[in-house]
């Protein structure tokens, strides 16, 4: 299978991997992830690993890269031999060569791919696996600025579509979004070669035929699966939702509902058996423990969805005490979905755009 995911979904992907690969080791009691954000320095992410006999903990530093060419290796090594610490520096990629994960062996360094395969060395954990085959293939794509990979492409638009009747210059759109002169202007000319913007006199410019541009975003954004884990739970639906709710407040609004849930908030008008929400990755674990949710391949009446970045969760809403995704997200998730999910999302698209949609 291939897979072309964006730096944030290689995070992702690699904070998932070190926890499974972590977690098996039985004397482990906790793992504590913290994120490093644009200021990172060394490091995409950094782990707390705590033990349950009490003793100290250990530091894992972890530097992710999208392929495991041996110049990034190089490069890791530089960085990691310069610290003279009790922290242990794990690369990671989607694949990892045998030349690389001897060179990163034969200088007591650590790495992991994403398949599995791993050499990590520290103070009291010493893993070795080989052999797993590799799942992650790079595949060049052509750009796609609706596709979920298209992080500061989806952010820009979000944006304007979270003040649809804003109007817009491109330093203004700059400044809200944090993105470069250039990507802004790209992001304005795609939209304005598809008919999606009305530009004045003056330069500004704003949203037109929102029904068609978050229809046109759906069908590009769900070519690439979102990552679902199922679950059942003995609670009905309505006591699930509070739950997640109650959870989310004391874990930093870190469970969001989506898809059908969201959707009962904003315009209900599909019945649904399912409870969809996202969670952030770092939390999972925790989340399915407090709610003592059960995994299942099918049947379930909760479906978590893992998001691939911070786009998903950007604009969230509290409505009647619970959070939930934008209408943005909300929308393209249940255009995604087989069944009443276009009626739903048309439902929403009528309330938030009315006036916008030509």
């Amino acid at each position: 299978m291939k897979h072309n995911f964006s730096e944030s979904q290689y995070v992702q992907l690699a904070k998932e991997q070190f926890c499974q690969i972590i977690n098996k080791v039985p004397f482990v009691s906790d793992i504590e992830i913290i994120n490093t954000g644009l200021q990172r320095g060394f490091g995409d992410f950094h782990a707390i690993v705590h033990f349950d006999d009490n003793e100290q903990s250990q530091k894992y530093c972890i530097e992710v890269r999208s392929n495991g060419e041996k110049r990034f290796v190089n490069m890791f090594m530089k960085q990691a031999l310069q610290h003279n610490d009790d922290c242990c520096y794990v690369f990671m990629a989607p694949y990892v060569s045998d030349t690389s994960a001897e060179s990163l062996y034969n200088n007591n360094l650590s790495y992991i791919d994403l398949s599995g395969n791993c050499y990590i060395l520290s103070r009291r954990i010493i893993i070795h696996f080989e052999g797993k085959e590799n799942k992650y293939v790079e595949k060049r794509e052509k750009k796609n600025y609706f596709s979920k990979s298209s992080g500061a492409t989806s952010a820009i638009i979000r944006t304007m579509l979270d003040k649809p009747f804003e109007k817009w210059q491109v330093k203004q759109l700059c400044e809200e979004t944090g993105k470069s002169l250039g990507m802004v202007s790209n992001v304005k000319r795609f939209l304005k070669e598809r008919a999606w913007i009305d530009e004045d006199t003056e330069g500004k410019f704003g949203l037109i035929d929102i029904k068609e541009l978050l229809y046109s975003w759906a069908k590009d954004y769900h070519k690439k699966e979102s990552r679902k884990l199922e679950y059942y739970s003995l609670d009905s639906i309505p006591e699930l939702e509070k739950e997640i709710s109650s959870w989310s407040v004391e874990h930093d609004n870190s469970a969001v509902l989506g898809g059908f849930s969201a959707a009962a908030r904003y315009s209900p008008t599909v019945r649904y058996k399912k409870v969809d929400v996202y969670v952030e990755q770092q939390h999972l674990n925790d989340f399915v423990r407090d709610l003592d949710l059960q995994p299942v391949d099918a049947g379930g009446n909760i479906v978590i969805t893992i998001p691939h970045d911070e786009t998903p969760l950007m604009f969230y809403r509290e409505i009647n005490s619970s959070f939930v995704t934008s209408p943005i997200q909300t929308i393209l998730d249940l255009l995604g979905n087989v069944g009443r999910g276009e009626e739903a999302a048309d439902a929403i698209i009528l309330k938030e755009y009315k006036e916008r949609l030509n």
